[in-house]
């Protein structure tokens, strides 16, 4: 409980100090809206020079037209990362149920069009679930001042005690020009209580970058 506490007090001691938002998305869809602020870096020396320690923070918040009301989460991360793109990751989950502290591996890879960034963490509570994240983006040049833009999350969640998976995937494909991008999206979940039960959102989402 302590380490939990340790953790979560790190966790928002660094993003105080460090985050301002790096893309904000706004999102409609036919069930839900919301917003999604997105930033991570690798921390520098006072001679800004970059560190092999990543801070990661996403917060996204949205609400439903008709059930399920608001939803609200913030997701921090710090990792230490090897040159292979491997690293080892804390992760801190703050959600309208509370606080959860994570800690497992993490893969970051970044490339002029192209980025890729996930973990594989488990609850740092005894009979703790599993968490897989992943995120692919796709950004090449159309023309020089377009490119496409497209991106897909994958979060899927295993609960060891009564063995119930919940799974996120979030689709979005639009097109960029300097920092705006539009398009059109699609979240889905996939949860298994018994028998699979599925929720779709399907919309248009603009997005800005800083």
């Amino acid at each position: 409980m302590l380490f939990r506490w340790i953790l979560a007090a790190i966790i928002l001691i660094v993003g105080i100090n460090h985050t301002t938002a790096q893309s904000v998305e706004l999102y409609g869809g036919t069930e839900r809206s919301g917003v999604d602020l997105m930033w991570f870096r690798y921390l520098k020396h006072k001679e800004n020079q970059s560190t092999p320690f990543l801070f990661f923070s996403r917060n996204r918040a949205s609400t439903g037209y008709k059930t399920s009301g608001s939803l609200m989460g913030s997701t921090n991360a710090i990792s230490y990362n090897f040159k292979t793109g491997l690293g080892l990751v804390l992760v801190g989950s703050f959600l309208n149920s509370g606080f959860t502290g994570k800690t497992g591996v993490q893969f970051y890879r970044q490339k002029s069009n192209w980025l890729f960034f996930g973990w594989l963490v488990a609850d740092i509570k005894r009979s703790g679930n599993m968490d897989l994240f992943g995120m692919f983006r796709y950004t090449p040049d159309i023309d020089h001042t377009w490119k496409l833009f497209s991106q897909v999350e994958v979060f899927p969640i295993y609960q060891l005690k009564s063995g119930i998976w919940n799974v996120t995937e979030r689709l979005r494909l639009g097109f960029k020009k300097t920092n705006w991008t539009g398009g059109l999206m699609m979240d889905l979940n996939q949860h298994s209580v018994g028998s699979l039960q599925a929720k779709n959102n399907m919309g248009i989402f603009i997005r800005h970058d800083f």
